[in-house]
C-alpha cells in the first residue's frame, strides 16, 4: 500500500473538544488506522472551534492546498444554522450563501484531491435547550434545521459523486447522554463510537485496500 495522508475540515467537534483524552475522533480514528495499518497513513486535522463552511473553504485554500492530502474527510456545521437572539431569527448564514461556499469548497477540493467524503451534522441532544455563545447570546439550533441542511448537502453531493455519510437517523435513536457532554458536542465514547463507525465506513470506500 502507499503511504497516503487523511485530512479533516470541521468545527469544535472535529476537533476533538471535550474529549477526555484530548484525542477528539479524528485522533481516534488516526490510532485505529495506525494499528491496523503500521506506517500507511498520515493525518492533518484542520478543524476550529467555531468555524463555519465559509471558514472551511478559507482554511482549506490557506492551509489544506500547501499538504499532500490524498483522502479530505468534511463534517457538515451545525454553526452555521445557529439562530439568535430568537428561534424564528434568520440562520447565521443565509442558505444562498452555504449553497455558494460548499460548491466554492468542494470546486477546489475535486480539483486538488483525490478522494472526499462528507459527514452530516449529528443531532444535537435535548434539542429546545438554549446555548450561549459569543457575548452570552442566546443561540437556538433545532433538530429541525439539522435535517433539512443534511439533505442539502447530500444531494449537493450525489450530483457531484462525492460519497455523503449519514449517521443522523442513527444517532437520534442512541440515548445520547451517555455520548454527548452537552447538547452538541460528544464525550470520549461519542468520539469513539464516531471514530469506529467511520472506519467502517472508509473500509467499506476501500480507503485501505492494497494497491
Amino acid at each position: 500500500m502507499s503511504y497516503k495522508v487523511i485530512a479533516a475540515l470541521g468545527d469544535s467537534v472535529t476537533n476533538g473538544y471535550w474529549d477526555e483524552t484530548f484525542s477528539g475522533w479524528f485522533g481516534r480514528l488516526a490510532s485505529k488506522i495506525s494499528a491496523a495499518h503500521s506506517k500507511s497513513f498520515g493525518f492533518h486535522n484542520l478543524s476550529q472551534d467555531g468555524d463555519r463552511i465559509s471558514d472551511f473553504f478559507h482554511r482549506f485554500a490557506s492551509e489544506g492546498l500547501s499538504r499532500e492530502i490524498d483522502i479530505l474527510i468534511i463534517t457538515v456545521s451545525g454553526n452555521d444554522l445557529i439562530r439568535s437572539p430568537e428561534p424564528d431569527s434568520p440562520q447565521d448564514l443565509s442558505e444562498h450563501l452555504r449553497n455558494e461556499y460548499w460548491h466554492k469548497l468542494l470546486d477546489l477540493a475535486q480539483k486538488n484531491i483525490p478522494q472526499i467524503i462528507v459527514m452530516d451534522a449529528l443531532p444535537r441532544h435535548k434539542d429546545n435547550t438554549i446555548a450561549y455563545g459569543w457575548f452570552d447570546a442566546p443561540m437556538h439550533e433545532p433538530n429541525s434545521d439539522r435535517i433539512e441542511y443534511n439533505n442539502q448537502i447530500a444531494q449537493i453531493c450525489k450530483n457531484r459523486g462525492i460519497p455523503f455519510f449519514r449517521r443522523y437517523d442513527k444517532w437520534v435513536e442512541r440515548d445520547l447522554s451517555k455520548y454527548y457532554v452537552d447538547t452538541a458536542h460528544p464525550n470520549g465514547d461519542g468520539h469513539q463510537l464516531i471514530a469506529n463507525e467511520l472506519y467502517d465506513e472508509l473500509e467499506k470506500l476501500g480507503v485501505f485496500d492494497e494497491k
